[in-house]
């Protein structure tokens, strides 16, 4: 049976059915930061009743916060929070898909390795070409100058 709950205006139920779609439905524009990375609502959660029963009433200038944001929305990991307090939440720029990322360098001749995430200083300091660099990394080149590369997880 169904039951009205006569919220479906609120910022909460706003919230909340913002919540849904962003993990489960890959149509979102946001779904690839939030359900395409693994991030699920609980399955409590999955009523908006339980959901409003746990988080209450959102204060004005607060919006939904995981506080650890590679965790899942759910009472233990969530709390109302000012855009501000989210900034320093967020994951580092190094982590989006076309960002600077973290990678390995291994010289197949000399042995040495190194890891880093500024390819142009690396390239720099070992004269090397950081497109070069880029296409080891994307797998579209094997060895740039005896120097191996890949991707730090």
């Amino acid at each position: 049976m169904y039951i009205k709950h006569g919220m479906s205006k609120t910022r909460e139920y706003k919230t909340w059915q913002g919540m849904i779609q962003r993990c489960e439905n890959p149509n979102d524009p946001s779904y690839k930061y939030y359900g395409g990375r693994g991030i699920s609502v609980c399955e409590r959660w999955h009523t908006f009743e339980n959901f409003y029963e746990d988080m209450g009433i959102r204060p004005k200038g607060k919006t939904i916060d995981r506080i650890n944001n590679g965790k899942d929305y759910e009472l233990s990991n969530c709390e109302w929070n000012t855009p501000a307090i989210q900034a320093q939440n967020r994951r580092p720029v190094s982590c989006g898909p076309c960002k600077q990322r973290w990678f390995f360098a291994f010289n197949l001749v000399t042995g040495e390795w190194d890891e880093d995430n500024k390819r142009s200083e690396f390239a720099k300091r070992h004269e090397l070409n950081p497109c070069h660099i880029s296409s080891c990394l994307h797998k579209r080149r094997k060895i740039h100058k005896n120097w191996e590369f890949s991707f730090s997880t």
